[in-house]
């Protein structure tokens, strides 16, 4: 109990939820990444819907509660797509239920994850780090002034 009035108390109050809703969108992204749609003559990955959020919550992550925080949040996410995707690809490799007939469709929808998740964790970890870092040091930089600046 006192640790929870602590975090309120130091004003992150709301860093869990900001944490929570920034990995939800990272492995939402990666599972929607599986599915291509197309746009006239474009091709794109169902995950660019949604991924592009991930920039805005790790935004917020590194201007509210500073680099440090920002930094915690990055890790537990590769940890949580790491953990999906290990449990995923071990789900594949079961043997289905008898009378389940759906195991090939199963394994051709997410039979891509780990790879697609590869890529991703890579890209994710190159881009969140190199973004909260440069966010974090232009607001040092700039005193605090200029968020509309530090957003772009």
């Amino acid at each position: 109990m006192a640790r929870a009035d602590s975090t309120v108390r130091h004003g992150y109050k709301y860093f869990p939820l900001v944490s929570m809703f920034f990995i939800a969108v990272l492995l939402i992204s990666n599972i929607g990444a599986q599915k291509l749609f197309a746009v006239g003559h474009l091709v794109f990955p169902g995950g660019i819907l949604l991924f592009p959020l991930s920039y805005l919550f790790g935004d917020v992550l590194t201007e509210v509660y500073g680099y440090a925080k920002s930094r915690q949040v990055i890790w537990v996410g590769l940890a949580c797509n790491l953990m999906m995707v290990v449990t995923l690809h071990v789900v594949i490799w079961l043997p289905p239920a008898e009378g389940w007939p759906l195991q090939t469709e199963f394994a051709k929808a997410l039979g891509m994850l780990p790879r697609v998740t590869v890529a991703s964790m890579i890209a994710y970890l190159a881009g969140e780090f190199s973004n909260s870092y440069v966010l974090a040091k232009m607001k040092v930089k700039m005193g605090g002034r200029h968020l509309w600046m530090r957003a772009i």
